[in-house]
C-alpha cells in the first residue's frame, strides 16, 4: 500500500463524475425546469408582437439602421441583450422576446440556491409554483425588462442571505451584480426594492433577524470596493449596450423617474383582481401559509409575509400600474414552499395517501361542474340546479371524509389535503398559463392585456410584401404611406425604406400604397382599391345581458375561454394606386 502514491497511481484511482453525484431531488428539478422552458419558450413568435413590444423591438432595430433616427431603449438590459443576438439570428419576433424568457426560466431555477433555508422540498415546491404561475409566464414571453427585473429581485434577496452566511466575497459581488442589472432592467425592479426594505426594516424593528447570530457579516473596504466595482461596471456594460451608446445612461436613470410617475391616479384593484384570477394557488396556499407562518414565528416565512404585505400597500399607492402584481408571486412561492417543506418532511402513510385522492377527486369533480354551471346557466338556468347539487353533495361528502380523517391523524390530513392541492392547480394553472401565452396574450377580454396586436397584423404584411415584389419587384423598394402611428405596424413594415409616416392625406396622393385608418375611405375611394384588415383590439364592451348573468360569465370565460363582451377592432385599410392594379 502506497502511503504517498505517484502521480501515475492517482491518475489510475476512479474519480467521482458529476453523474454520481446527482440525486432524485436534481432529477425532479431538470424535470421543473423542462417543463419551464416548455411553457416559456414553446412557439415564441407564435402571437405578433404589441405596441408596447414593437416599441422595444423598434429601438433595437433602428439602432442598426444607419440614418434613423434612434428611440431610447425602455429597458437598457433588454436593448442591449437582445441588441448583440440580432445580429447572429436576425430580428424575428421570437428573438425579440427570447431574453425575457431565459431570465424567466433562470427565475425558476434560483430558489434552488437556497434550498438550505427553504429545504428541498421547499425549494422544489416553490420552482414548481413559480413554473406555473400565469402571470410569470406570460412576463417572460414579453418582450421588456419586468422578466429581467424579477430575476434581479430574487437574486438580489438570495444572494444578501448567502453572503450574510458565508461571507463568500462572491455573494457580495453576486449581489451588486444583482443591484446593476436590477436598475437597468425596468421600473418593477424599484417596487421591488422598495417592499424589499420594508419587509427589512419591519423585521428588524420587531426584533427579528434572519439569520442566527443576526446581521454579523460587514464587508471590508477592500471587499466593498471590489463589489462597487462589479456593480457599476455592469450598470455601465447594461446601460450603454457596452460602451456602444452611451445614451442609454440616461435611460437608465429615467426609470427611476418613470417609476415615480405611477404614484397616485384613479383608484383601480386591477392589478390586485389580476393576481386573483391567475394566481389562485398562491392565494390559497398562501392565505394558510399566512397563518403557518404566524403560528411557527419562522423568521424567512414571516419576512416573506412582510414582503408580501408591502407589495399589497404599493398596490394602493400605485393604483395603476399593473406590473405589480408580479411582485406578489415572489414572496407568496417561497412563503408556501417553507410550508410545504415543513408537512412533507413527515413520512407518508395510508391517511396522507386517501387524504390526497380523496381531495384530489373531489377537486376535480368541483372543476369540471363549476365549468359546466357556468355554460349551462347563460341558457337554460333551470339546468344550473343540477351542477349546484353535485357541487354541494361533493364538498359535503370530501368534508366528511376529511373530518373522519382529522380525528384519526390530522397532521396526515393536513399533508395529504396539500399533496392534493398542488397537484390540482398544477394541472388548473398549467392550462391558464399556456392559453394565456400561446391563444390570449393580445386578447383584452383577459384581465392582464389591455390592448392587443390582432393575428391580422401578419396577413397585412404578408399582403405588403406581395405588393412590393408585384409593383416594384423588390422586397423592400415598395412607396407606402401610412396615417396610422401604431408601433406594431411600423415594425412589421420596418425594412421598407420608403415608408413615411403623414399627419394627413395630401390631395393628390401619388404614393402606390397607402395605409389608412377605416374612416378615411372616402378620400381614396375614386384612385385606389382598398382591403381592410382587423390590426388591433382594445378593452371590451360588456353585452347588455352580461348585468343579469355577470358570474356565470366568468366561469366560463375563465373554462372555456367563450364569452359575451366583445373587443373593438380597429382596422386599417391598405390602399393601392388603381393604375397600378389595373396595369397588372
Amino acid at each position: 500500500m502506497e502511503i504517498f502514491p505517484t502521480p501515475q497511481a492517482i491518475h489510475r484511482q476512479p474519480v467521482a463524475g458529476w453523474l454520481s453525484r446527482l440525486t432524485v431531488a436534481d432529477a425532479l428539478l431538470g424535470l421543473v425546469l423542462l417543463a419551464a422552458a416548455i411553457l416559456r419558450l414553446a412557439n415564441l413568435g407564435h402571437l405578433p408582437l404589441s405596441d408596447a413590444e414593437a416599441t422595444q423591438a423598434l429601438a433595437v432595430w433602428n439602432f442598426w439602421r444607419p440614418g434613423t433616427i434612434l428611440l431610447g431603449p425602455g429597458s437598457p438590459a433588454y436593448f442591449s441583450l437582445t441588441a448583440g443576438l440580432t445580429q447572429l439570428f436576425g430580428f424575428g419576433d421570437g428573438l425579440m422576446r427570447l431574453v425575457p424568457a431565459l431570465f424567466g426560466l433562470g427565475l425558476v431555477y434560483l430558489p434552488w440556491l437556497l434550498r438550505h433555508r427553504l429545504g428541498t422540498q421547499g425549494a422544489l415546491v416553490t420552482a414548481v409554483l413559480l413554473t406555473i404561475s400565469p402571470l410569470n409566464t406570460i412576463t417572460a414571453r414579453t418582450a421588456g425588462g419586468d422578466s429581467i427585473a424579477l430575476f434581479a429581485l430574487l437574486l438580489l434577496l438570495i444572494a444578501f442571505i448567502r453572503y450574510q452566511e458565508t461571507a463568500a466575497t462572491r455573494w457580495l459581488n453576486t449581489l451588486f451584480a444583482a443591484l446593476a442589472l436590477g436598475f437597468t432592467s425596468s421600473p418593477l425592479f424599484y417596487s421591488g426594492l422598495a417592499t424589499l426594505l420594508l419587509a427589512w426594516f419591519v423585521h428588524s424593528r420587531l426584533g427579528l433577524s434572519l439569520f442566527v447570530a443576526g446581521w454579523h457579516v460587514q464587508p471590508t473596504e477592500t471587499n466593498w470596493r471590489k463589489g462597487t466595482a462589479v456593480g457599476v461596471t455592469i450598470f455601465v456594460l447594461l446601460s450603454s449596450f457596452f460602451l456602444l451608446m452611451p445614451a442609454g445612461l440616461g435611460a437608465s436613470a429615467g426609470l427611476a423617474g418613470t417609476w415615480f410617475q405611477q404614484f397616485g391616479g384613479t383608484l383601480t384593484l386591477d392589478p390586485l383582481l389580476a393576481f386573483g384570477r391567475y394566481e389562485p394557488a398562491l392565494v390559497l396556499l398562501g392565505l394558510i401559509g399566512l397563518v403557518w407562518a404566524i403560528v411557527r414565528s419562522q423568521p424567512l416565512a414571516l419576512f416573506a409575509v412582510y414582503w408580501f404585505s408591502g407589495g399589497l400597500l404599493l398596490l394602493l399607492l400605485q393604483r395603476g400600474f399593473m406590473s405589480n402584481a408580479l411582485l406578489l408571486t415572489l414572496p407568496t412561492a417561497l412563503l408556501v414552499g417553507m410550508m410545504a417543506n415543513a408537512a412533507l418532511r413527515r413520512r407518508w402513510d395510508w391517511f396522507s395517501r386517501i387524504t390526497a385522492v380523496v381531495s384530489l377527486g373531489g377537486a376535480f369533480v368541483l372543476l369540471v361542474n363549476v365549468g359546466r354551471l357556468g355554460r349551462a346557466a347563460q341558457f337554460n338556468p333551470q339546468e344550473g340546479t343540477i351542477y349546484l347539487i353535485v357541487i354541494l353533495l361533493t364538498i359535503l361528502f370530501v368534508g366528511l371524509v376529511l373530518y373522519f380523517a382529522a380525528s384519526e391523524d390530522g397532521t396526515a390530513v393536513a399533508q395529504g389535503v396539500l399533496v392534493a392541492m398542488l397537484g390540482f392547480f398544477i394541472f388548473y394553472q398549467w392550462g391558464t398559463g399556456w392559453w394565456l401565452a400561446q391563444r390570449a396574450a393580445n386578447d383584452p377580454r383577459e384581465r392582464w392585456v389591455q390592448t392587443g396586436t390582432n393575428l391580422a397584423m401578419r396577413d397585412l404584411d404578408d399582403t405588403v410584401q406581395t405588393l412590393s415584389r408585384q409593383l416594384a419587384n423588390s422586397d423592400t423598394q415598395l412607396q407606402i404611406a401610412t396615417t396610422l402611428d401604431v408601433p406594431a405596424l411600423h415594425w412589421y413594415l420596418r425594412e421598407y425604406a420608403q415608408l413615411e409616416l403623414l399627419e394627413a392625406l395630401p390631395l393628390f396622393p401619388t404614393e402606390q400604397v397607402i395605409i389608412t385608418t377605416a374612416d378615411q375611405e372616402s378620400k381614396l375611394a375614386t384612385g385606389y382599391t382598398g382591403t381592410d384588415f382587423a390590426i388591433r383590439l382594445s378593452e371590451p364592451i360588456p353585452s347588455a345581458e352580461r348585468s343579469t348573468t355577470a358570474v356565470y360569465d366568468t366561469f366560463r370565460w375563465w373554462f372555456f375561454h367563450d364569452s359575451t363582451a366583445v373587443a373593438p377592432e380597429e382596422r386599417a385599410v391598405v390602399w393601392v394606386r388603381a393604375d397600378l392594379v389595373s396595369g397588372q
